[in-house]
């Protein structure tokens, strides 16, 4: 059983530099990152690619935000971005019924059109030896339509489709992650990890605005709910490459001394390079 490597996403202080903020994550032992684009794009493409990978770290993905950028921008941007990049993956980080967490109803037809679009972007991904994935939240899981609830909608009904499960959020819903992993093992593209507390939701602000919504109480690996070893495993039992920490907003950490947490977790495991 090969051992996996840590990558990571967020995390980043926006004040601060993101350069150094990379290399400090590299010095804690992580080998990529989802959010690297952003950074070999900014300057000299080909300058900022050999200083990351000095540091030891790769871009490990591009992206989209949601159905909606990705119908505005088309998956050939995908394609040519990774392309330029030298990336393998794409990732849709927003499906339709992330927004109803926002008091935004999706219906059925939504659905369905949101799924046609990933299909087809992800045959256009495929034919140019890219795997497009959808990245997960809680709804996927609770919300169900004529018995089938949206996450096996999109397995059912886009075949081309890869999966970036948070593990997270899937234990949110209240399912079990490693069963789900092991459940679509053939279909994952890369496993997010993210950890809460048990209890009561938190309110944070909504996108752009003073409204707040609710949201699991986010916290570093192994102080929470998530069976993170139990995850862990899964994923280096199927093959995963990167184990990705991901938390959406920090609970009592800095994001660095979060991020040392996380690593130190899933060395301990004795499941990482």
């Amino acid at each position: 059983m090969a051992k996996m490597k840590a990558g990571y996403i967020g995390f980043m202080d926006r004040n601060g530099d993101p350069w150094e903020q990379l290399e400090a994550a590299a010095k804690i032992g992580y080998r990529g990152t989802e959010t690297g684009e952003m950074l070999l794009r900014n300057g000299n493409f080909e300058e900022n690619r050999a200083r990351m990978r000095d540091l030891g770290m790769e871009c490990l993905t591009v992206s989209t935000m949601s159905g909606e950028t990705l119908a505005k921008d088309g998956a050939a941007s995908l394609i040519k971005r990774a392309h330029d990049i030298g990336v393998e993956r794409a990732v849709m980080f927003h499906g339709k019924v992330y927004f109803t967490k926002m008091n935004k109803p999706a219906s059925y037809d939504d659905v369905m059109r949101e799924i046609e679009l990933l299909q087809t972007s992800a045959e256009q991904c495929k034919r140019e030896g890219i795997k497009l994935a959808y990245h997960n939240h809680d709804p996927e899981f609770r919300m169900s339509f004529n018995g089938l609830t949206v996450f096996d909608m999109l397995l059912a009904y886009a075949p081309d489709l890869w999966i970036e499960l948070d593990v997270g959020w899937t234990t949110y819903a209240g399912y079990d992650p490693v069963e789900v992993l092991h459940r679509i093992a053939p279909r994952l593209s890369a496993v997010h990890f993210k950890d809460y507390l048990p209890g009561p939701d938190v309110q944070v602000p909504l996108w752009g605005s003073v409204e707040k919504y609710n949201m699991p109480n986010f916290c570093s690996l192994g102080s929470g709910a998530l069976n993170v070893h139990g995850c862990l495993k899964a994923c280096a039992e199927i093959g995963i490459e990167y184990a990705i920490v991901e938390q959406d907003f920090m609970h009592a950490l800095t994001p660095m001394e979060a991020l040392q947490v996380d690593y130190l977790v899933m060395k301990e495991s004795g499941l990482l390079e």
